[in-house]
């Protein structure tokens, strides 16, 4: 499988690479132009959420932001497509809910594929033999691999969630080819030239440092801190009596850190698909004592019944630390942990930085008059997509110059 051309070659056979995102009358910057990149896989990110899930395969989903993955390894190289996913999933998190474990799944799939799809196109792709197609199987693959290992160590913990393997390679297979095969589409709408940016000899933006304005504070590093080592010890913890404190205590804590949001007492509730698979793995895969009381049920036992009150315990707990983290700077920490281990990275952080900021206009752009129409989107999608994200890139450009 040859790689997926990105441009195209002139009657010399020159490479005539495809125009990128410019930026105030043709000036191109390199932070700019990640943060539009970003902001494109953090709105395919927002778009999943909306697809229903299927209750034993509650985390599965088409794993779109792959796309910009692929056109990011490609284009910015290994290192800072490790940088880009991190950046991904911490703005995802920021504005669509930061728990222990949907950090989890998300940073175990997220790079775990990143990493062998950056090990792929090193070995294999800049030779021809992979293209982008194959990239993102590859990807698609890795990804439900560390979700699903995720999901037994601190979900299921029951050998049963292996018969989901079946599933997850044919998903694999599926979306993958979908994603690799809307990446040469994607490459053309986004700017992709198949080389370096460079933005010597161009104006500067008037970017404001992307270091967090917010210090963080040493209560509020023990609080986290706290908070993770609580967490994790709760996977060791069998006595129903102390989880149901645990929760109790967390839900708690979610509702004094965010008093005008009453709701936030039962903020799990939203995620009521990974409770339903807890109980799918466990009421349906467990061995021990049958319960009586449902003979209609023979498969129903009183260790699967037990195993799934006290794990629907401990994922309330997980999911209620979105406000713990929020209230008391994680988001800040985790970039400021970004820049000690990228300190050669800085565009790519401003460009996480940019993004963070601009997402929720973006999202007020998507819901103008402005927004891209049915029809065109139907008839010349590639057209529409290119004016779309141009617009986009206007009103960031904007901002700076």
């Amino acid at each position: 499988m040859g790689l997926t051309p990105l441009h195209t070659e002139n009657r010399n056979g020159a490479t005539t690479l495809s125009a990128p995102l410019t930026l105030n009358g043709g000036a191109t910057h390199a932070a700019l132009q990640k943060a539009i990149w970003l902001l494109a896989a953090v709105a395919l990110n927002a778009a999943e959420l909306a697809i229903p899930r299927i209750p034993f395969l509650p985390w599965l989903k088409p794993g779109l932001a792959n796309i910009v993955t692929v056109l990011w390894i490609i284009k910015y190289g290994f290192k800072d497509a490790l940088l880009y996913t991190a950046l991904r999933i911490w703005i995802s998190g920021f504005y669509f809910g930061f728990s222990l474990f949907t950090a989890s799944l998300s940073l175990s799939g997220g790079m775990l594929a990143t990493v062998a799809m950056g090990a792929v196109w090193i070995a294999l792709g800049r030779r021809g033999v992979v293209g982008t197609v194959g990239m993102a199987v590859i990807g698609a693959l890795f990804h439900n691999a560390g979700q699903l290992a995720v999901v037994y160590f601190l979900m299921a913990r029951n050998i049963g969630v292996l018969g989901q393997i079946p599933f997850m390679l044919g998903a694999s297979a599926a979306f993958g080819g979908i994603v690799g095969a809307l990446v040469p589409m994607a490459g053309r709408i986004l700017g992709f030239d198949g080389g370096n940016d460079t933005i010597a000899n161009h104006k500067t933006a008037n970017v404001a440092s992307s270091r967090p304005a917010r210090p963080v504070n040493i209560i509020d590093k023990l609080v986290i801190a706290l908070t993770f080592a609580v967490s994790i010890s709760l996977m060791f913890v069998n006595s129903r009596y102390v989880l149901i404190a645990a929760a109790a205590t967390f839900s708690l804590a979610s509702l004094l850190l965010t008093p005008k949001k009453p709701f936030a007492l039962i903020y799990p509730i939203k995620f009521y698909m990974l409770f339903l698979f807890i109980a799918l793995t466990h009421l349906f895969f467990s061995y021990g004592t049958r319960v009586d009381i449902m003979p209609f049920m023979p498969f129903i036992t009183n260790e699967g019944i037990a195993a799934f009150i006290s794990q629907s315990l401990r994922l309330w707990c997980w999911l209620q630390t979105v406000h713990i983290f929020k209230r008391f700077g994680f988001h800040e920490m985790f970039i400021a942990a970004l820049y000690r281990f990228f300190p050669n990275n800085s565009d790519t952080l401003e460009a996480g930085m940019i993004a963070l900021e601009h997402f929720p206009e973006i999202v007020r752009f998507a819901k103008s008059s402005k927004k891209i129409k049915f029809t065109a989107l139907l008839f010349h999608p590639q057209i529409a997509l290119a004016e779309y994200v141009g617009g986009i890139a206007s009103r960031i450009n904007s901002k700076y110059f």
